[in-house]
C-alpha cells in the first residue's frame, strides 16, 4: 500500500549550508577531495523531512537526495550499521557522529557497483532518534562524512523510530522508487540489499553471535530483490543456515483456510462475554463482527482508557438490560472477577471467549496494523505482550465462568492490498 503523504515533504531540515553553484563545480571537479564540511555532500543533494512531525517533534523519515543522485534501473540498498562501518573507538555503539570506519573491502566493492550503473541507497531503521539516544543531525553528519569520504552520490533513507517507515516495512524502498527514482523503472531482478539482520545463529561463524533479528533479510523478501549479507557481498563468503524468529505469513493463511466460523456466538438476553487474548490477536474484529450487530454493546480499553471506565460501561449496559461483550486482554482470574461479580448481582450468564491466535501471529498483526493504518494505529510495544504472557490465567468454570470456548484466528480482508500487506514479514525487534 502506497504512503499516504506523497510528493514534497511538509518539512524539511537541510544540513547542507548556502552554497554558489561555480563553488558546488569546483568541488565536484576535485574528486578526490572531500567536502570541507560534513554539514554538506559534495553532490548536489541535501536532507529534508518526509511525512508530519509526530508528538516527539520527529518526522517517520528523513532523506538525502537530490539533482545529483541519478536514477538507475539498478539500485543496490544497504543497512547502515555492521554492513557498511563499525565504530572505530572498538567500542558496540559509536560515541559520536566521527566514530566510524568503513567495514573490509566496502569501498571497492561500492565503487564497483557504482561503476556497473548501480545507485548506491543507505536504508536505515534509527530508532535511537525516537528514543532521544541519536540526534538526527548527528546521523546525517555521519552519512555526509561517509559520502564524502568514498566520493560517491550516496542516497539515504532512515526512518526515526518505531513506525510505518521501520524495515521490514517497505515504505523506505516504495518512497525512494515512486519519488526519488528520476522516473526510472526498476528492474527488480538486477537489484539488492544487503543487511546484518539476517537470523543467523549464534556462532553462524567462529565467536559469532547471534543476529538480532531477521529483519534485513526480510525487507529483502518483501520489495522483491536478491538478499546478501555482509560476509557474502564483501568477502565472497558462502550463505549460512538462518531462522525468521516470526510468523510466516502465508502458513497462518493457510492453517486458517479449514477453520469455518460458528454462528452461535450471541445470545438474546443476560448475556456478559468476556473475550480473553493477547494484543492483536482478533479479540475486536471478532467482537464487532459476531456480537455487537447482535445488540451487545462493546466495551473496550483502547476507547476508555481505564478498568474504571470499562467497569462503569458494563454496569450501566446491564442496568440497562443490554448483552455486554467486555473486549479486553482479561488475562487473569483478578482482571475478570470484577465483571463476573456485576453479572451475577444482575443475574446475567459469564462467558468467556478465548483466542487461539499463537503468539508469533498476534506480534504479526500488531505490525500489520500499523502498516495497514498507515501509522496512524502505533504498534503495541513488546513489553505488553510479556505482560500478558506474566499475568495469564487459564479461565475455569470455578470462577463463575458458565462457557468458555476457544475462537480459532480468523482473517478478513477489505482489499488483495490488504491481504499482499498482511503476507509481508513482519518483525518485533
Amino acid at each position: 500500500m502506497p504512503p499516504k503523504k506523497r510528493g514534497a515533504p511538509k518539512t524539511s531540515q537541510k544540513v547542507a549550508t548556502s552554497d554558489e553553484p561555480e563553488a558546488k563545480k569546483s568541488r565536484r571537479a576535485a574528486a578526490a577531495k572531500p567536502a570541507a564540511s560534513d554539514m554538506e555532500v559534495w553532490y548536489d543533494a541535501d536532507w529534508s523531512a518526509v511525512g508530519e512531525t509526530g508528538s516527539k517533534g520527529l518526522p517517520p523519515m528523513f532523506k538525502l537526495s537530490g539533482p545529483g543522485v541519478k536514477g538507475s534501473s539498478k539500485v543496490a540498498g544497504f543497512d547502515l550499521d555492521y554492513t557498511l562501518i563499525k565504530p572505530k573507538s572498538g567500542k558496540k555503539w559509536p560515541t559520536g557522529p566521527s566514530d566510524w570506519m568503513l567495514l573490509d573491502k566496502v569501498e571497492s566493492k561500492l565503487k564497483e557497483l557504482h561503476k556497473d550503473g548501480y545507485k548506491i541507497v543507505i536504508i536505515s531503521n534509527q530508532r535511537g532518534m525516537e528514543k532521544g539516544h541519536t540526534k538526527p543531525t548527528d546521523f546525517q553528519r555521519k552519512i555526509n562524512q561517509i559520502a564524502n569520504y568514498l566520493q560517491l552520490p550516496i542516497q539515504c533513507f532512515a526512518a526515526t523510530g518505531e513506525n510505518h517507515y521501520r524495515k521490514p516495512a517497505t515504505l523506505m524502498w516504495d518512497y525512494m522508487v515512486e519519488e526519488e527514482n528520476d522516473g526510472v523503472k526498476l528492474d527488480i531482478s538486477k537489484c539488492m540489499y544487503v543487511g546484518d539482520a539476517a537470523g543467523r545463529p549464534k556462532n553462524w561463524a567462529p565467536g559469532k553471535p547471534r543476529d538480532f533479528s531477521c529483519s534485513d533479510r526480510m525487507f529483502a523478501i518483501n520489495i522483491g530483490v536478491q538478499f546478501y549479507t555482509p560476509e557474502e557481498l564483501f568477502l565472497g563468503e558462502k550463505a549460512v543456515p538462518f531462522d525468521w524468529h516470526s510468523c510466516d505469513p502465508k502458513k497462518a493463511l493457510e492453517e486458517a483456510k479449514n477453520k469455518k466460523p460458528a454462528s452461535d456466538y450471541h445470545k438474546k438476553s443476560k448475556d456478559l462475554v468476556l473475550m480473553v487474548g493477547p494484543p492483536a490477536s482478533g479479540k475486536s474484529f471478532f467482537a464487532k463482527r459476531f456480537l455487537v450487530p447482535h445488540g451487545y454493546t462493546w466495551v473496550n480499553r483502547d476507547t476508555l482508557n481505564t478498568p474504571a471506565k470499562c467497569l462503569k460501561a458494563t454496569a450501566d449496559a446491564i442496568q440497562a438490560g443490554k448483552c455486554v461483550v467486555v473486549d479486553n486482554t482479561n488475562p487473569s482470574k483478578s482482571a475478570r472477577g470484577d465483571y463476573i461479580d456485576l453479572a451475577k448481582e444482575a443475574g446475567y450468564t459469564v462467558r468467556c471467549f478465548m483466542m487461539q491466535t499463537p503468539l508469533e501471529l498476534a506480534f504479526h498483526m500488531n505490525m500489520y496494523r500499523q502498516s495497514l493504518t498507515e501509522g496512524d494505529t502505533r504498534r503495541i510495544p513488546a513489553v505488553a505482550y510479556n505482560m500478558y504472557k506474566k499475568n495469564f490465567e487459564m479461565p475455569k468454570t470455578s470462577e463463575g465462568i458458565a462457557e468458555i470456548r476457544e475462537i480459532s484466528f480468523m482473517p478478513h480482508f477489505e482489499s488483495e492490498a490488504d491481504k499482499s500487506m498482511f503476507l509481508k514479514w513482519t518483525d518485533m525487534s
